[in-house]
Parts: structure tokens; C-alpha cells; sequence
């Protein structure tokens, strides 16, 4: 049985952002302030370069730049991927596997090809 809830617009979501100090990553950021999305949690992980600092999220607040990891970044909802094509290749799956997996949205071309991922436009 899955631990996660049935999709409605109504509910609720934590959301993860990998990459959220770059430039894509920060467009997400700003997309989901603008947006009438309940986002009960906002996270933003990134490289161990960024990770410990602390980013204005807008609505959200500061924010503090987790270090990416696959455990911590499965317990959100959704999760945005603003990161390389390899990343994602190497990711996406351990993060979305399983009935309590997240809903990956991967913002690079790796997975546009695979006939068992949607593509979003």
C-alpha cells in the first residue's frame, strides 16, 4: 500500500529542490513563490560547496542549503532536479523508486527518450 497520499491540488506538498543555488535551481525557487501550490515544506539541497550556507526562499524564508542526499531527498513529495543530465541519471531513479518514493521532476534531457517517463513541457 502507498504511504503517500492520492495526487489532489488541494493537498499539501513538501518539495525538494537539487541544484537550488544555481541558476535553473533558483528559477524553480521563484516559480514555486509565484505559484498557488501548497507547499507545507520548501527544502533545497546542493554540493557540498553550498551546503551549510542559508538562501532567501522568498515566502519561504531562509533556508538552509542541505547537502544532497538520496535518504533525506526522498522524504519530500516532489522533488526538482536542476542539476546535470548525469546527475539525474544517476539519481532520479533512487529517488522515485517505491510506493514511498518522491515525484521526480528532472529539468535536464536524460530521461527524453525512455518511453516509461512522461515527458512535461
Amino acid at each position: 500500500m502507498s504511504k503517500r497520499p492520492a495526487s489532489s491540488l488541494s493537498m499539501s506538498y513538501s518539495v525538494g529542490v537539487v541544484g537550488a543555488t544555481g541558476a535553473v535551481g533558483k528559477e524553480i525557487v521563484d516559480c514555486l513563490n509565484k505559484s498557488s501550490l501548497d507547499v507545507s515544506k520548501l527544502r533545497i539541497f546542493g554540493s557540498s560547496r553550498s551546503a551549510g550556507s542559508t538562501r532567501n526562499a522568498g515566502k519561504f524564508g531562509d533556508i538552509e542549503v542541505e547537502l544532497f542526499d538520496v535518504a533525506a531527498a526522498r522524504e519530500c513529495d516532489v522533488v526538482f532536479l536542476a542539476v546535470s543530465g548525469d546527475f539525474a541519471l544517476e539519481h532520479a531513479k533512487a529517488l522515485s523508486d517505491g510506493d514511498d518514493g518522491a515525484v521526480v521532476i528532472d529539468n535536464s534531457s536524460a530521461f527524453r527518450y525512455e518511453a516509461d517517463v512522461p515527458l512535461v513541457v
